[in-house]
């Protein structure tokens, strides 16, 4: 015989949180959502989504050929990005048109730069420059470079 059904409250004291579920018997004990994990009835509890990558600002965002801008001990130019979303240097690739570039530093939530070798701005052109997420392999568009003759 069903009893009738009753509200359930649990609390993760660790992530100070509650929830309410509901129960229509009492054969088992309620599902508990806990946050991260994958849902054992359908529609219970969905994953978070990853959190959003925001580029606020960046540059330079053009050179003359051949001229380096912010150069580095190494020959390199610099490239700078203000961020907010990526929280460490492995969960992310900066890209100049089609090269991955070396010499990166992140500043979780706040920054970032990677250094473009001279060979990239030799030549006049206009290059996209975005952020590759890993593992998902997601694009961040960080904008256009122009090289100027």
């Amino acid at each position: 015989m069903r009893r009738p059904c009753r509200s359930v409250t649990a609390g993760l004291a660790a992530l100070v949180a509650s929830l309410t579920l509901s129960s229509c018997s009492d054969s088992k004990p309620p599902d508990v959502a806990v946050p991260g994990a994958k849902p054992s009835v359908p529609g219970v509890m969905a994953n978070a989504p990853a959190p959003a990558v925001t580029v606020l600002k960046w540059g330079p965002q053009g050179t003359k050929a051949g001229v380096g801008f912010a150069v580095q001990k190494s020959g390199n130019s610099a490239l700078w990005f203000e961020q907010r979303g990526i929280h460490s240097a492995p969960s992310v690739e900066v890209w100049f048109d089609q090269t991955r570039l070396s010499g990166m530093a992140i500043k979780p939530d706040e920054g970032g730069s990677a250094e473009v070798p001279p060979e990239l701005i030799a030549k006049p052109g206009k290059y996209p420059v975005y952020l590759k997420l890993l593992p998902s392999g997601q694009r961040v568009e960080l904008g256009v470079f122009e090289v100027t003759p």
